[in-house]
């Protein structure tokens, strides 16, 4: 009941963290400094690991790219990108705890959830607050 509650309450903050980024009234660096350090912190609470700065940074990375042209539309392959981003950050942490089935799992749904989601919510507010619940609620799967 502990994890459930603390990784819902960690998911909540994420989102908004994800979506201050997004809005005009914030800086970009709320979500990009701020998402990582609430999924990476989260797992630090699950199961600390010292390769856990690494993801950190490498998790900071993928929050500042949609990995598109500017100007242009982000399509379901730019957003499985994203997705795919958000969860190789956590790789190092893999490597040095050999949870390879938790990352893998985690792996294939945030890359497949962060497009389908994406492209299916027209509200950027509802939108920008799925990816970011999305990125930190599928954190524990990495202690499988």
């Amino acid at each position: 009941m502990k994890l459930i509650l603390l990784t819902l309450l960690a998911s909540i903050l994420g989102a908004i963290l994800y979506r201050m980024g997004g809005s005009d009234t914030y800086n970009t660096k709320f979500r990009d400094f701020g998402v990582p350090f609430v999924g990476a912190g989260l797992l630090a609470l699950l199961g600390f690991n010292w390769w856990l700065i690494l993801c950190y940074g490498l998790y900071f990375g993928s929050m500042t790219t949609y990995w598109k042209k500017k100007g242009t539309d982000a399509t379901w392959f730019n957003w499985a990108c994203v997705g795919l981003g958000f969860s190789l950050a956590f790789l190092p942490y893999s490597i040095a705890t050999g949870h390879w089935v938790g990352f893998a799992i985690r792996t294939f749904l945030v890359t497949l959830l962060i497009p389908v989601w994406s492209q299916n919510e027209n509200k950027a507010v509802l939108e920008e607050l799925g990816r970011g619940f999305i990125t930190t609620v599928t954190i524990p799967l990495l202690l499988i």
